[in-house]
């Protein structure tokens, strides 16, 4: 992967500032669901999980240099994360090169590698063939990014029998 594909897909600023890292525009913590529908057109696909909206940007509507792309607002609608899956395979060198090398390695419960960037705010996923699945983007709370799942965010299900 040459260097400058990776700087088009992250399009983000330097390493080493505390506040959340920009994509495309769009600041976790500081950018809405406005900005985001401004920038990107309407979502292919949005939808409830948990307490955040999920506007999802896949298939046909995929952003360059992605897969999906999923934009998490609270009720106000401001953005509190931003999930990618590249479409081009990302490698180590490259996540380095971009972000430096002081990040946090940790793993995910089904044992994927994680590298945790908190100052800035970002986790990036590794698959099992060791290239970038995903990469989160949050406000750099130090608060690392749950794993992600690449696929439209699921409608509440009913619960057989009731609740647990």
């Amino acid at each position: 992967m040459r260097p400058s594909h990776l700087a088009l897909l992250l399009a983000c600023a330097l390493p080493g500032a505390a506040a959340a890292k920009a994509w495309q525009g769009i600041v976790p913590g500081q950018s809405t669901r406005a900005d985001v529908v401004a920038r990107f057109g309407e979502p292919s696909t949005h939808g409830r999980l948990g307490d955040r909206t999920a506007l999802v940007y896949k298939a046909d509507q995929a952003i360059a240099g992605t897969r999906q792309a999923q934009f998490f607002t609270r009720e106000d609608g401001l953005v509190l994360e931003i999930v990618l899956w590249p479409s081009s395979a990302l490698d180590r060198e490259s996540v380095e090169g971009t972000y430096g090398k002081g990040a946090k390695k940790t793993f995910t419960e089904d044992f994927r590698p994680v590298w945790l960037y908190k100052s800035q705010g970002i986790s990036v996923f590794f698959g099992k063939d060791g290239t970038v699945d995903a990469i989160s983007f949050r406000p750099a709370d130090g608060t690392p990014a749950p794993a992600p799942r690449e696929a439209a965010p699921p409608k509440p299900a009913a619960r057989p029998g009731g609740s647990s």
